[in-house]
């Protein structure tokens, strides 16, 4: 499992907006490190309501709005496109964590399979990381991250495998 790190982390459109989804994008800003949205992340928001949640974010610097930019991550970036396996989103985040040694925020079964095929150490995170780091470093109590998850199995169409974070916790 990925654990706190200063490192960048580079976020997937899955992981995004299940905070997004429960209004708890600003959660993103406690992790104490920079998390990135890519371009081709914000392009995959296409709610209205939601995508004005994630500039507000950006506008506020929760989020860190970036671009594939370098030969070599627009280089992986075509290749991993041209699998057709997975969305622009997931290739701009394995692109970018690959080429710079990031944390890649991923969702996606396929996504962390291809990235850990390319590069046996990639650390990778999901959203229930994220929640987990959060609630270790007191942001949270056990019962909002539980709540999270019902809400996301009910409403968002997002199951976690957690019951409940309390599997988690060294309590």
């Amino acid at each position: 499992m990925w654990q706190k790190d200063p490192t960048p982390i580079v976020l997937d459109t899955s992981v995004l907006l299940n905070f997004v989804k429960i209004g708890r994008i600003a959660l993103l800003g406690q992790l104490g490190l920079s998390v990135v949205l890519l371009d081709q992340v914000l392009d995959e928001v296409r709610n209205t309501e939601q995508r004005g949640m994630v500039e507000d974010a950006v506008t506020a610097g929760i989020l860190d709005l970036q671009s594939v930019r370098n030969p070599a991550e627009v280089a992986l970036f075509s290749e991993l496109r041209s699998g057709g396996r997975l969305g622009a989103g997931e290739c701009a985040v394995l692109a970018v964590a690959l080429t710079r040694n990031w944390v890649a925020g991923l969702q996606d079964r396929r996504a962390r399979t291809e990235g850990q095929n390319r590069q046996k150490g990639l650390r990778i995170c999901q959203t229930e990381d994220l929640v987990l780091v959060l609630l270790q470093a007191g942001h949270l109590t056990l019962e909002e991250a539980d709540g999270f998850l019902a809400e996301w199995a009910a409403k968002h169409r997002f199951r976690s495998r957690l019951t409940s974070f309390r599997d988690l916790m060294h309590i």
